[in-house]
């Protein structure tokens, strides 16, 4: 109920009795009260009608009238949404009436002969509770006009009947782009605020919830949200988190689909562990295929060879390709987290099989140690940094009668490359070189010097079957700082140059294709 254009509340008189209604217009100073009577009927049917025109702030009506009651009045209207204040006069002091007007609501409750300074009393009564419940209501739409962010908050935490309600959220249509931008625990949500509403200010509407910047764009071309987002990203990692990062959901068109972008936006971030955090992920990127495992045996056995020889940069190549697979497949956290504690285990229970005196972290440690970091890259830093530790308890140089000289013509597999000789085999493995010139033809069926160059001309014509390398450059690959030198061997071992290799290989492999 409102005031009248008069400013002064309105007043509705329903009585069978004209006296009671013409006194009671003229006795009480209704205007000096604050009032006006906006009507007076002399039944319950047009009383009612009069209700629902008028809209008072005020009903007294009689208790008992031919045809419709009052009580019956009241009834009707309270069941029509009337809010309005009921007064019952009555001409009788029935402690059952009063009973059945207190279970309806009924304001008050008069006995005829109407008292004047009663009525003033309860008038003036009225009249400031009238006031204060507009005053309420009028600071609960001043409350409800100021949290438009309460609107947006209730469509992302998918209370649909809460935002329905909002003028600024519920006649909105699509399309609606998401977007989440993680940031870590220690961000102080003023420090959010001041850096994205008064030094950013996105176009976008802006939900903070938890660890989450929620961005919702409307009805905006997405080459402008990415324009947008690029610069937000930057922004948010240079004056809030620096691992801060974005996801984007695809776009649907009405919000009642906003959970399935979240939903989304929660599977790109599970996603997002194999990767550096220094761009926007997007779910329209994701081409997931059927997931082909690591190959545990050959990545443990390279990583365990790199441990045993003490090269570092192998250990680190592992470690990265590990990343690539990972990164191929977009495997989700947790998927990355229980591979990998399977394959550190099996290299730790490896190591400690056969280098019984190495200090190994227990399965508790190897836990944390794979569920503690956030990313990918740290987890393989920690390893790198874990695993590296174990080489000074390793003497993978030691060729004991269980793997002999298996392990020494692995090393010059592997590492052909790099300046071999006889002597620094016999250091690295701690035997005298002539012994082991003997025992190394009488393994391989080769003199050393053969069997090297053997291997390196093998890896040479591998490399330039790939028509992608010079000459001079294979020849640094495999372990010659001669040119001249290579192409020597080369045509000894082959029977042509390196060149006419290349150049046959090449006529070759164009027969093969037509």
């Amino acid at each position: 109920m409102t005031e009248g254009d008069d400013g002064m509340y309105k007043v509705l008189l329903i009585d069978d009795e004209p006296i009671i209604r013409e006194g009671m217009k003229h006795v009480i100073p209704w205007e000096e009260l604050g009032f006006s009577i906006c009507g007076d009927c002399e039944n319950g049917r047009d009383g009612l009608h009069v209700i629902r025109e008028e809209r008072p702030d005020i009903v007294f009506v009689d208790i008992r009238m031919p045809g419709m009651s009052g009580i019956e009045l009241v009834q009707q209207a309270k069941q029509e949404g009337y809010k309005g204040k009921f007064v019952i006069l009555s001409g009788y002091s029935s402690f059952t009436y009063a009973r059945e007007s207190i279970k309806l609501g009924i304001y008050s409750y008069l006995l005829k002969p109407i008292d004047e300074t009663e009525l003033v009393e309860l008038l003036n009564e009225l009249k400031l509770k009238i006031e204060e419940e507009q005053k309420i209501s009028s600071q609960l739409t001043a409350y409800y006009d100021m949290t438009e962010e309460d609107a947006w908050k209730a469509v992302i935490e998918g209370r649909i009947d809460d935002w329905q309600r909002s003028p600024y959220v519920k006649d909105l249509e699509g399309p609606f782009v998401l977007v989440g931008i993680s940031v870590t625990k220690n961000v102080k949500r003023s420090k959010l605020r001041k850096r994205l509403f008064e030094d950013v200010k996105p176009t976008a509407k802006v939900i903070l919830k938890d660890q989450m910047i929620y961005l919702l764009y409307i009805n905006q071309p997405l080459d402008q949200i990415d324009q947008e987002l690029s610069f937000m990203l930057r922004h948010v990692r240079e004056h809030i988190d620096p691992k801060a990062y974005g996801c984007m959901a695809n776009s649907y068109l009405t919000l009642r689909e906003t959970n399935r972008a979240i939903a989304q936006i929660k599977q790109l971030q599970d996603r997002s562990y194999s990767y550096p955090k220094d761009r926007l992920f997007k779910y329209s990127d994701i081409n997931l295929q059927a997931y082909q495992p690591l190959d545990a045996d050959e990545i443990g056995a390279r990583i365990i060879q790199a441990l045993e020889f003490k090269d570092q940069s192998s250990l680190k190549e592992q470690l990265k390709q590990m990343t690539l697979h990972f990164q191929h497949y977009r495997l989700e956290k947790a998927k990355v987290q229980a591979e990998m504690f399977e394959l550190v285990l099996a290299i730790s229970h490896f190591i400690g099989g056969k280098y019984q005196d190495v200090q190994l972290p227990s399965k508790h440690e190897w836990l944390d140690i794979i569920y503690s970091p956030d990313s990918l890259a740290d987890l393989m830093t920690s390893l790198d940094t874990k695993w590296w530790a174990l080489t000074d308890q390793i003497n993978g140089f030691v060729v004991t009668s269980e793997n002999n000289i298996d392990k020494i013509t692995r090393y010059i597999e592997h590492y052909y490359y790099r300046d071999l000789t006889l002597k620094v085999l016999a250091d690295l493995f701690n035997y005298n070189s002539s012994y082991l010139g003997k025992k190394f033809k009488k393994h391989t069926g080769e003199y050393f010097h053969v069997y090297l160059e053997r291997i390196r001309i093998e890896k040479a014509k591998q490399l330039l079957a790939n028509q992608s390398y010079k000459v001079y450059k294979v020849s640094e690959l495999v372990g010659y700082s001669n040119m001249d030198y290579f192409y020597k061997k080369f045509k000894k071992y082959v029977g042509m140059s390196p060149k006419e290799f290349q150049k046959k290989t090449a006529i070759t492999l164009i027969d093969n294709e037509e």
